[in-house]
């Protein structure tokens, strides 16, 4: 079974890497930092995704502080079905995209 390739000196990326790594999660970045105060679902309907694939996404944004939502979680817990609006939090993406720049060599 082959192991995951961890290079020496690549600590720093990794939570850059495992917070951006993935294009839904990009891609739902990129449409709530150009639709501040959206909602899921027209979130889903621009990326054609269900809510299934980007709810998961929005809560581990949200958990990161990448995504800032109105009414945030609290404890974890859900929502229980209210209309929660999302918009990017852009000092902590800047933070994220600054530190994966470092650990490429970029700064």
């Amino acid at each position: 079974m082959p192991r995951l390739a961890q290079p020496a000196g690549s600590e720093d990326a990794e939570e850059p890497v495992a917070l951006l790594g993935n294009l839904v999660k990009a891609s739902i970045l990129r449409y709530v930092r150009a639709n501040p105060d959206t909602t899921m679902k027209p979130i889903c309907d621009a990326l054609a995704l269900g809510p299934t694939t980007i709810h998961p996404r929005l809560v581990e944004l949200e958990t990161a502080g990448l995504v800032i939502a109105d009414p945030p979680m609290t404890d974890g817990q859900p929502r229980g079905g209210m209309w929660v609006r999302y918009r990017v939090n852009n000092e902590a993406v800047t933070d994220l995209y600054l530190r994966l720049g470092f650990a490429i060599g970029e700064f």
